[in-house]
């Protein structure tokens, strides 16, 4: 399939999740494709534009055009992606199980006839007809596939991929999101819990989270400061809610005062590194916001102690290390 097809078709159901036209197949095979689509498109400045552009005009063409410009990019700079999309969205047209068939079609000057459905020959009509195509061929997909992740690391027996390099992803309970957060055998030593884990749940997104807090067991300076550690990890039923998430807490950390990014080694699908002041603590505070699957970590270092070298090693090593955890979960 050329790539123009292919982005057409994934944007197009992107566009259906956003105006509801996708209805149950917006809420399956949909959403996943939207999702996955989606958690790429935040990761930069321009697909986050477009993203915006499309949520709030999903109908206009401009806003699509954007779209499509963006998802065919990231599809010609990812091969493993464009397979994938490809696998997911094309389906054979006879002998496969669970697939769609509609007769009576008809083409007049005022109406085009699916079956029993008559949708009046106008631009928008046309437009419900193209999106209305990509939805039943994801409903083919999803009755294939039996309702499993579309965009998803081959693990099959005959795959040459390392299975190291497997990512599962999937919504956590509180449960689990529990183990995400570090326990003292996974801290590095003369650190201790301050306090319990504390866990909840947000009944208005279905996200599961949970929260702890450590701090040293020893001075850092001469002047006997102790550094504390705070882990927060959020665990989404849908990436896109987790990528979202992401971007408001980032954003939200970097309008503080005399925030200043760091560096952050590769840890899972997006991350940030910042350090802020906190004029009325007289402390700089480190915050690391990763996003690992569905699961959102913010990992609080505070105070930054600029007479001690090693605290970014430190801070590096704990956002590693909790990272890890999150993905170790989600494979389990």
């Amino acid at each position: 399939m050329e790539t123009s097809e292919l982005t057409a078709r994934a944007v197009a159901v992107m566009t259906a999740t956003v105006t509801g036209a996708a209805g149950a197949v917006g809420q399956g095979a949909g959403a996943a494709v939207a999702d996955a689509l989606r958690a790429r498109l935040v990761s930069t400045e321009r697909g986050r534009a477009a993203l915006d552009t499309l949520n709030h005009a999903p109908e206009d063409p401009a806003a699509q055009d954007s779209a499509r410009s963006v998802v065919q990019e990231e599809i010609e700079a990812d091969p493993e992606l464009r397979h994938q999309l490809q696998l997911r969205l094309t389906a054979p047209g006879t002998d496969a199980t669970g697939s769609l068939l509609i007769t009576g079609s008809q083409v007049s000057r005022s109406s085009i006839a699916l079956g029993p459905l008559t949708i009046n020959n106008t631009r928008g009509g046309r437009a419900v007809v193209v999106l209305g195509a990509a939805l039943l061929l994801a409903l083919v997909v999803l009755a294939v596939y039996g309702g499993m992740n579309l965009i998803v690391v081959d693990d099959s027996p005959e795959s040459s991929q390392d299975d190291s390099a497997r990512h599962a992803v999937r919504a956590l309970n509180v449960s689990e999101v529990m183990r995400v957060v570090p326990d003292l055998t996974s801290m590095p030593s003369g650190w201790e819990r301050s306090g319990s884990v504390r866990t909840g749940k947000n009944e208005d997104n279905g996200c599961s989270g949970a929260e702890a807090r450590f701090k040293t067991a020893y001075g850092r300076t001469s002047e006997g400061t102790v550094v504390g550690a705070l882990f927060t990890v959020w665990s989404c039923p849908r990436v896109a809610l987790t990528a979202k998430g992401f971007e408001e807490t980032r954003s939200g950390i970097a309008n503080n005062n005399k925030a200043t990014e760091l560096p952050l080694p590769e840890l899972g699908d997006q991350r940030a590194a910042i350090t802020h002041y906190n004029a009325d603590l007289d402390e700089t505070t480190a915050h690391a916001v990763l996003r690992v699957g569905t699961v959102l970590v913010e990992l609080e270092y505070d105070p930054v102690v600029p007479d001690d070298p090693e605290w970014s090693a430190e801070f590096e090593q704990l956002a590693s290390m909790v990272a890890a955890r999150a993905q170790q979960v989600q494979n389990a």
